[in-house]
């Protein structure tokens, strides 16, 4: 069974805000729980623990459709396992939850926590998994397999039989990519669907099918409306809307953007972007596209070419009026954006093209996108991964090493 993805939004009660930030700073700041002693009653998650959780995070998000001032709580991981299981490690690994949960509205104890965080979980539009076939626990062997072991004869040949057999699990993999897109045409019509394919392949001509298919209907990415970058490159300055209707997702956060990015070898991004008023389904299109291709077609490891992503998701929220990306990526956050804009360009522009604030030239204005993302950003108060020196290849490396062993 592939990893599954929880993402619960929880409204924080009045003026327990800044309380919650401290608790779960606390919290990140001790990570694999070696400082806090137990019995201290502090709230604490020991994810260190935990047997099934590849990644978690805690955030702290405004939530303006309540009124100013008020906030909400983000809880995202990915784990093996039901939702049920899921939930019932992170009751055993916590201490006091209520000092962690009590502080929403809705959280009736302990014996409801499940009801609680199913009635305040969102699905993804769309979800991207490295390698579907792995849980913590054979990544963890594999890479103390690939550790202790000495080094392995060469690679013989494949026969032809492993080569069919590998060929047939591709194909059944794939062969439902036409359900997908039969689903995304009734459901949102095909002229969203078929635009919204159009923008995500338009700078993709690096694979022959779709370039013949952009050079067939004549596929292009718009020309630049200008050689120059739209924004100032000002880093001293705050933060603030880029056009009307626009929102900073966590204004009342005293921490920068990139609070906890390159403390591991991984590091986390998690944004929130307004959309244009009645663009929704424009978004659902190209999330669909990508979705069926994360599922079907993309193989272990690799999004488009791009190696470093772990696990990332995108959730329509608000009733569709402001999109959630979360990722969990290896390396620098500069060197991420960069590989995703010389990868991606125009998946980009497809995502974030009906966002409020998005530059005139899409991610082609690359100092302008960063500013879009930095605009956008929430800080993560608590980090947590399983195998936090393990990259995307280096993962790909061991579980092939460990088969092999």
């Amino acid at each position: 069974m592939a990893p599954r993805c929880l993402t619960v939004l929880a409204p924080i009660r009045p003026g327990e805000d800044d309380v919650l930030r401290a608790v779960l700073r606390a919290i990140g700041d001790d990570i694999k729980g070696q400082r806090t002693p137990p019995g201290t009653g502090q709230p604490r998650v020991d994810f260190t623990r935990s047997r099934h959780t590849h990644f978690a995070r805690f955030a702290i998000l405004d939530d303006p459709d309540r009124g100013a001032g008020r906030t909400r709580l983000l809880y995202a991981s990915v784990h093996d396992g039901t939702l049920a299981e899921h939930v019932a490690e992170l009751i055993e690994i916590t201490s006091n939850p209520d000092g962690i949960w009590g502080r929403c509205q809705g959280y009736a104890g302990i014996s409801g926590f499940l009801a609680f965080i199913e009635s305040h979980a969102h699905q993804p539009e769309a979800y991207y998994i490295a390698f579907r076939d792995e849980s913590v626990e054979s990544i963890r062997q594999a890479t103390t397999v690939a550790r202790n072991h000495g080094p392995l004869e060469p690679v013989t040949p494949r026969g032809p039989v492993v080569a069919i057999v590998d060929s047939v699990k591709r194909f059944v993999r794939a062969a439902p990519i036409v359900l997908d897109v039969l689903r995304a045409v009734v459901r949102l019509g095909i002229r969203h669907v078929y635009v919204g394919g159009r923008r995500i392949t338009a700078s993709l001509d690096r694979y022959p099918l779709i370039k013949f298919v952009n050079w067939i209907t004549r596929n292009r990415m718009s020309p630049r409306q200008s050689p120059f970058s739209s924004v100032a490159l000002d880093y001293c300055a705050a933060l603030a809307p880029l056009a009307p209707g626009d929102e900073i997702p966590s204004a009342l956060t005293l921490m920068t953007a990139g609070f906890r990015e390159d403390v591991v070898t991984q590091n986390q991004l998690t944004l929130v972007t307004v959309v244009d008023r009645g663009r929704a389904d424009e978004v659902r299109a190209v999330m669909a596209g990508i979705d069926a291709y994360a599922r079907r077609l993309s193989p272990p490891g690799s999004l488009t070419g791009i190696s470093t992503i772990h696990f990332v998701r995108w959730l329509l929220i608000d009733d569709a009026r402001r999109l959630l990306f979360l990722s969990d990526y290896d390396n620098s956050w500069e060197n991420y954006i960069d590989e995703f804009a010389e990868m991606i360009l125009s998946g980009l522009d497809a995502i974030w093209g009906t966002a409020l604030g998005y530059p005139p030239d899409g991610a082609r204005d690359l100092p302008a996108f960063k500013r879009f993302l930095r605009s956008h950003q929430v800080p993560s108060v608590t980090f947590f991964s399983a195998y936090p020196d393990e990259t995307v290849l280096n993962i790909a490396a061991d579980t092939a090493h460990a088969r092999r062993a």
